[in-house]
Parts: structure tokens; sequence; C-alpha cells
């Protein structure tokens, strides 16, 4: 039997704060950069699109851990 859902996937950004142990997930570098500071990520915008080009990326300095991945969801077919 054929499932009734397809499935989609969406791009997450996960950002976890070294110091407080804080995880927040984006949809964006972008977005990051909306919430937060150059400071309080510790690199600027354009250096952090260029460090996670793909899923799996990850990027690490001494204030956070960005990882890029994936979302998988599923969307009812018809």
């Amino acid at each position: 039997m054929e499932s009734k859902f397809k499935e989609r996937t969406i791009k997450v950004i996960h950002v976890h704060f070294i110091h407080g142990h804080k995880n927040f997930y984006m949809g964006s570098v972008r977005v990051i950069f909306r919430k937060f500071t150059e400071e309080e990520i510790g690199c600027t915008e354009d250096h952090l699109r260029h460090q996670l080009p793909y899923d799996g990326s990850t990027y690490i300095n001494d204030k956070v851990i960005i990882k890029r991945s994936h979302l998988i969801t599923s969307k009812r077919g018809g």
C-alpha cells in the first residue's frame, strides 16, 4: 500500500551557545543575525554563510556551535 504522505525537507540551522547551554533553531543565516549580534555569534553573517554551504556543515568558535541540517516533515498527498 502506497503512503498518502509526501516527504518534504526544510533547512534548519541549529545554534548552540556554549556558555549558557541555550539552543535555537533557525531557518536561515539571515534570521540568526536578526536575533543575535555579530558579537554574540562571534563572526559576521557573510563569514557564517561561507562556513555552512550544505547540510552537515558545522561552524565552531568559543561562543557557539552552529550546524546546518534539515527537518523532514510530511505533507498529505491527494
